[in-house]
């Protein structure tokens, strides 16, 4: 019987030591996301930058189709607003 509960304190044992690995990995990762979201958030905000200056290009090298297509989704919210 002293064999069985020295072998259930060795697993509990390293059960605790593996809980306790994981807490210190999991505050690793838990300290490192504000990083990684302010580092997307950043290059959401370079992309979005991006593609509304190629829009405001294109609306003025295009003025007759930003204006139909300007026309087409006004109507199209028109309708389905009528909904």
């Amino acid at each position: 019987m002293a064999m069985f509960s020295k072998n259930a304190d060795d697993i509990q044992g390293d059960v605790e030591a593996q809980i306790a690995a994981l807490r210190k990995e999991i505050s690793k990762i838990s300290a490192s996301l504000p990083d990684l979201t302010s580092e997307r958030f950043d290059e959401v905000k370079r992309i979005a930058t991006k593609q509304a200056k190629h829009a405001a290009a294109t609306a003025r090298e295009n003025p007759v189709a930003t204006i139909a297509i300007l026309a087409g989704a006004a109507v199209l919210v028109g309708l389905l607003a009528r909904r």
